[in-house]
């Protein structure tokens, strides 16, 4: 397990972390939260919290009002400052009514309404954040026994899928001439791989798409910043409220109207009653304050400044990786190559059913090294190593090594630029690892394995998803959030090879290097 930890590609790490780590973590909350909830119900100690102080939050439900007080249980023998209710209430119950509640012991520090079902609730969350995170863990980082060849030995339906593309071999016609000629590798002029252009193209719409987000939620703020115009001095009237040791302050608006908001300090101890809060607000709204010197006090941050956050986070964090990944490749163009022969495999992932991506198997200096590269159709059209008829039909189904030169990038982890004689660059997609990939079956590239046609259904249906993903984000934030919706997917599926979805299908069975 450990070998296959230190194999993990930076794409691989980040599917990893989101789909199996993050899940196992969450799960292992929740479950804390449901054995609380399990105790309260069965073996709790009733009585009653009075509400002391209320602020409005976000869950997973809805937004609702939380609430907090002292508790003090029926019998009298539990007395705690402050608990925090786990419930969120509709409508906030006024400051001093006395809550029904049940607490778990005298160190509580929350509180449950009694007749509650969050721990059954909880439960059920937290077994299936469990176990599917955990599955997802159980595949990445397992290693799977794959041949040379990438194919399974223990894997009878891969075995019997290959005999069948050796019986549709022997349907194909032999060449006019009967004779077979070489792979058209060596005879063709070399072409631009035009995959550095998209990559370099789906990165810089990135980072501008990006940019422009952030320009548009900078104006946003200045613009709400704005409104906050008035000012006003506020007095603190109460401290320690609650379980968050929240200060209530009172002051006058423009109106002459006596007002009080309260407000989460980062040092109660700091604003005891009597101090004095400089505020500032909104004359249409006087409700809607922010104070002077917001370094003193706990904000929270403002939902669409929250969402903006997250959403962005997956784009800076690409932007980043494909400028380091692009750094590398540069460096590696100037370095001196090194002799090697390469297998073109097509790769599946084992809880999938099409190919995903494409992988050169690599042979070089006694080693074998396994790399995903950047999609080009002539991985399909000249790289397979077969022999190829007069009439573009595949006569043999011999699959000869091809010869490459191989340009180490810089960097410690390994990884190819490669270079084929007659073709052109091959850039990389993912790192050399010394094993196959764990979450992936290999199989050769064959061409009666593909040339499945693509349905309009199925275009249709990409289309469709795509323009509901960009007209949800210029719904919600404008067309700038659009058009990096769009980026990200582009650069996303670049960054696993950018091959094309359905069973790559720039294969076709009787399609070969003079059709295209």
């Amino acid at each position: 397990m450990w070998h296959r930890i230190r194999e993990l590609s930076l794409r691989e790490w980040a599917f990893l972390v989101g789909y199996g780590i993050v899940p196992v973590l969450a799960g292992i909350v929740v479950a804390g939260l449901a054995v609380d909830s399990f105790r309260a119900e069965r073996v709790g100690v009733p009585g009653v919290v009075v509400v002391e102080d209320c602020h409005e939050q976000e869950d997973g439900g809805g937004r609702g009002w939380r609430c907090s007080g002292p508790f003090v249980s029926d019998d009298g023998t539990i007395r705690l400052d402050a608990v925090s209710l786990t419930s969120l209430f509709a409508e906030p119950p006024a400051y001093g009514d006395a809550v029904p509640a049940v607490v778990t012991g005298p160190s509580a520090r929350r509180a449950h309404q009694p007749d509650t079902t969050g721990g059954i609730w909880g439960a059920l969350v937290a077994v299936l954040l469990l176990g599917g995170g955990g599955r997802v863990l159980v595949v990445q980082l397992r290693t799977t026994a794959v041949t040379p060849q990438g194919v399974s030995s223990a894997d009878p339906d891969t075995v019997a899928r290959l005999r069948q593309f050796a019986r549709e071999w022997d349907l194909l016609p032999a060449p006019t001439d009967g004779t077979a000629v070489a792979p058209p590798v060596a005879a063709e002029r070399t072409r631009a791989n035009v995959a550095i252009w998209r990559v370099v193209a789906s990165w810089l719409l990135l980072a501008l798409s990006t940019g422009g987000v952030l320009w548009q939620l900078a104006a946003w703020n200045r613009d709400l910043d704005a409104v906050m115009s008035a000012v006003a001095v506020g007095t603190v009237t109460a401290d320690r409220l609650g379980a968050d040791d929240r200060i209530e302050v009172a002051y006058r608006d423009g109106d002459g109207t006596d007002r009080r908001v309260r407000l989460t300090p980062l040092d109660a101890g700091r604003l005891p009653v009597g101090s004095r809060v400089p505020l500032r607000y909104d004359p249409s709204h006087p409700e809607q304050v922010t104070p002077v010197q917001p370094e003193l006090f706990a904000l929270g941050s403002r939902d669409r400044n929250v969402m903006a956050g997250l959403a962005l986070a997956p784009g800076f964090l690409l932007i980043g990786a494909w400028a380091w990944r692009l750094g590398r490749w540069a460096l590696g163009t100037v370095r001196r190559p090194a002799s090697g022969i390469a297998r073109v495999h097509a790769a599946h992932l084992l809880w999938g059913t099409e190919p995903t991506a494409f992988w050169l198997e690599l042979h070089s200096g006694g080693r074998i090294w396994y790399q995903r590269v950047i999609w080009d159709r002539r991985l399909v059209r000249w790289l397979d190593g077969y022999q190829w008829g007069a009439d573009h039909v595949p006569v043999s189904q011999a699959r000869r090594p091809l010869p490459v030169h191989l340009r180490r990038c810089p960097g410690l982890r390994r990884m190819y630029l490669v270079d084929v004689a007659g073709v052109g660059r091959l850039w990389p997609a993912s790192t050399a690892r010394g094993r196959p990939p764990g979450n992936y079956q290999l199989d050769p590239v064959m061409p009666g394995a593909f040339g499945h046609p693509e349905s309009a259904a199925r275009h249709l249906g990409v289309v469709v998803a795509l323009a509901v993903l960009a007209g949800i984000a210029w719904f919600l934030t404008g067309p700038t959030s659009s058009v990096y919706a769009l980026t990200l997917v582009g650069a996303s599926a670049l960054w696993s090879g950018g091959a094309p979805w359905r069973g790559l299908y720039a294969v076709r069975p009787r399609s070969g290097p003079g059709h295209r």
